[in-house]
């Protein structure tokens, strides 16, 4: 059983209704205000900790970093699609797909930052966009041929399949993960991006030493200021590659078949690079090629079907 005492509060005609033998207390106010020195709006002031130059002569810490998430990330995709697709005879079928298409938003991915002064400055191409893309696919059963004998297992009964892809390439990211302006994170990509001083033109890896774009269109901005090179800038190399299967059934008995197959990926052994490296602060390796789709590759598979 809870028995209540009545005592005159902290404030002019309030009384506070306690538990029997609960002693009110009361704290403040301070007789000194506390004072937060080096907060900012979003992110560290210029203070060095190590050795003190830019921090306040009292002594008194700064705040290191200041990480603030909000959903003021938006995109837009727009895209004409178009199918064809076709019966010839003889056991012939095409597929052909094709897309037009734009996106564009300011943060592509959970962990892309974005300036956090000015978030709409960060509107560019989405980092997947795709301007252009084909793809033709086709399969062709073979015509068996009238042949006698055991050679007719091996000659009818065959089937031809490909896909061909031509797509434009990824935009490339352009970006600083040195901190410079002073607003990175300890946990994703920092917002940083450098200052872009002339044009952007693409190189020929095979024939630059590697460099798909000229660094020297970029260069670090000043302490404490994001740079004005776009957040993404278009394009990268795109894709062009011709895949074929062989495959053959053997029927073994009336509920067991043996299927065969032969599957050659990029038949032609084109190399087609992936995305060069858009951060500055990797030094000579900004603007460079360091990887490529995979090769030609051939494989052979054996199925029993039953």
């Amino acid at each position: 059983m809870w028995a209540t005492t009545s005592r005159p509060g902290p404030f002019p005609g309030v009384t506070l209704h306690l538990p029997y033998g609960s002693v009110p207390s009361v704290t403040g106010p301070n007789p000194n205000p506390i004072t937060l020195v080096g907060l900012r709006r979003y992110s560290s002031p210029f203070c060095q900790p190590t050795t003190g130059i830019g921090c306040p002569p009292d002594g008194v810490p700064v705040f290191s970093s200041l990480f603030a998430m909000a959903p003021i990330a938006n995109s837009v995709y727009n895209s004409l699609q178009a199918e064809l697709n076709h019966r010839f005879g003889h056991g012939l079928e095409f597929l052909a797909s094709y897309t037009w298409s734009k996106s564009i938003d300011n943060a592509s991915s959970f962990e892309n930052s974005v300036d956090p002064l000015d978030p709409e400055r960060e509107r560019s191409l989405s980092l997947f966009h795709a301007a252009q893309r084909f793809v033709l696919s086709e399969y062709w059963r073979i015509p068996a041929m009238p042949i006698r004998g055991w050679s007719r297992y091996l000659v009818n009964g065959w089937a031809l399949a490909g896909i061909m892809t031509l797509q434009s390439g990824f935009p490339i990211r352009i970006t600083s993960s040195s901190d410079l302006e002073l607003m990175g994170s300890f946990d994703f990509e920092d917002p940083g991006e450098p200052n872009q001083i002339a044009p952007f033109h693409r190189l020929n890896p095979q024939s630059s030493g590697g460099y798909y774009f000229n660094p020297a269109s970029f260069a670090n901005g000043p302490l404490g200021v994001i740079g004005n090179a776009p957040r993404a800038v278009c394009c990268g190399p795109g894709i062009g590659e011709l895949d074929l299967a062989l495959h053959k059934d053997f029927a073994l008995t009336e509920g067991k078949t043996l299927e065969f197959r032969t599957e050659f990926f990029n038949v032609f052994n084109r190399t087609e690079f992936l995305n060069p490296d858009g951060n500055i602060s990797d030094g000579a390796s900004f603007g460079t090629v360091s990887g490529e789709r995979d090769p030609r590759l051939v494989q052979l598979a054996l199925r029993l079907i039953f």
